[in-house]
């Protein structure tokens, strides 16, 4: 499918906003991630965006998405 350059542009510009919201969360966490957790962050952050988050929003969730994957709480676990 053939995008025009208008939505070209949108995209490339909402994949950098990501990408830096991304990065200020991993940064904040401070520990190290791997590529899969990134990945899963990027997306999780991609769904957010779409249904009109703020910036402050998409950062507070992703650091609670992002603390959830790395350190799980064991009570919510299934177990």
């Amino acid at each position: 499918m053939l995008h025009c350059g208008y939505c070209v542009a949108w995209q490339l510009t909402l994949v950098v906003f990501l990408n830096e919201i991304v990065e200020n969360i991993l940064s904040s966490y401070g520990g190290n991630v791997s590529a899969l957790t990134q990945q899963r962050l990027f997306n999780y952050m991609k769904l957010l965006a779409s249904a009109g988050k703020t910036r402050e929003q998409l950062h507070w969730f992703g650091t609670a998405y992002l603390r959830e994957i790395v350190e799980p709480d064991r009570r919510y676990s299934g177990c």
